[in-house]
């Protein structure tokens, strides 16, 4: 009789226990058309599971072996589902533990990335909120041109002081209808406001992939008001286009970065 190593127990121990959410994941799998592939039906049940919570960061899902087992399909398919999430960043595959869910993009405060240097280079500057405001606003441009046409979209603009040395200007653009409970928070709940917690958690479109992009711009008048500097300034424009899970848009940030003398450093997560 075949001996179970302390390393076999421990792996053992790390699978997923048998629960409600296995079952859950086998009706997201049978909902769907039969004649679609079915390791398409195998990652549409995935995205379902993560946009609902019923899995969440660093959860650990069920083995290859185990999931071919609880779905009526071979284990070429399960395996051919798992790479697509794992290129997907949705699943993380970890030698010898399993596969996990991975932590989605997160940005937390609007500006939780935009880290600028003391000046002996390791402290960082405090950030204050100088102005902050949600509303409606039928303006289009970039962000209409990437989220899609609506009727009115919803914005969160902010402007921060930097260690009182000078300021920065960001505006996020959000399209759904659903985002709309956003304009009865008041300030206090917005000044503290985590992105990746709110879609998450209160809208159900977790934020993953990001595209982000940099260039230079010009400070139009409104923008040099708020930030006190003068018309035609040079500043740096950065914009962010957030994804959800199925690579949909989810939202888009602009943020403007007048000329100053400090160091900036742009983090690629949240610190």
């Amino acid at each position: 009789m075949q001996s179970t190593t302390k390393t076999d127990l421990e792996q053992q121990n790390q699978q997923p226990t048998c629960d409600f959410r296995l079952g859950v994941l086998v009706d997201y799998f049978n909902a769907q058309s039969p004649k679609a592939l079915k390791s398409a039906r195998v990652y549409e049940a995935f995205l379902k599971m993560i946009e609902n919570s019923y899995w969440t960061p660093d959860d650990q899902i069920p083995s290859e072996r185990q999931l071919s087992e609880i779905l009526p399909v071979g284990l070429s398919t399960v395996q051919t589902a798992l790479r697509r999430l794992a290129s997907s960043g949705l699943i993380e595959r970890r030698r010898k533990a399993g596969s996990f869910i991975c932590q989605p993009a997160a940005i937390g405060r609007e500006l939780a990335n935009f880290l600028f240097l003391g000046s002996d280079g390791k402290e960082y500057l405090p950030v204050t909120d100088v102005e902050l405001d949600v509303f409606e606003t039928r303006e289009q441009g970039a962000w209409s041109t990437f989220i899609g046409p609506a009727a009115r979209y919803v914005c969160i603009e902010r402007v921060m002081s930097i260690n009182d040395e000078f300021r920065i200007y960001n505006k996020l653009y959000l399209g759904d209808a659903k985002f709309r409970p956003l304009l009865n928070f008041t300030k206090s709940d917005l000044k503290e406001l985590s992105f990746r917690i709110l879609f998450h958690d209160r809208f159900g479109t977790p934020p993953i992939s990001t595209d982000r992009r940099v260039q230079f711009t010009r400070l139009t008048d409104e923008i040099a008001s708020k930030l006190e500097r003068e018309q035609n300034e040079p500043a740096l424009l950065y914009e962010i286009r957030q994804f959800t899970v199925r690579n949909a848009p989810l939202f888009f940030m602009q943020t403007i970065i007048p000329e100053n003398a400090r160091t900036l450093r742009v983090c690629a997560s949240a610190q």
